[in-house]
């Protein structure tokens, strides 16, 4: 068996930090990550006959995420899943879908979801017009 050198020690010592800096580095910095959030905020009256705006928030969006796009879907009690308009939040996280046409007196539960690289998020928001 051969002798090692000094320096073959000291540079399998260099390569061996920087690797053992970024295995640590890296569950620290998912462990930090705040997960995405999506939130429906509320549903509001407008001045116009029969529509409605839906407030949605999203918090906690990574920086690299590009362009956000969500959509919204409803379901009448009893009824089928309808609707797909889309919303792209502000750079507050901020976005409004306007909405027609509901029979009053009826539950709805109103879906928003929220398409990111990693995965889709979504909410609930159960309403009664």
């Amino acid at each position: 068996m051969s002798e090692m050198s000094r320096r073959t020690v000291l540079q399998a010592g260099a390569w061996a930090i920087p690797a053992v800096a970024v295995a640590i580095a890296a569950p620290a910095a998912a462990a930090s990550g705040a997960v995405p959030s999506l939130t429906i905020t509320g549903i509001a009256p407008l001045s116009f006959r029969d529509q409605y705006e839906l407030s949605v928030k999203v918090d906690d969006v990574p920086p690299d995420s590009g362009l956000l796009i969500g959509r919204v879907t409803w379901t009448p009690s009893g009824g089928i899943t309808i609707g797909s308009p889309t919303f792209v939040p502000d750079s507050s996280g901020n976005a409004r879908v306007v909405l027609t046409q509901f029979t009053p007196g009826v539950l709805y539960v109103f879906t928003a979801s929220l398409f990111l690289a990693g995965g889709t998020i979504t909410t609930t928001y159960p309403y009664t017009f």
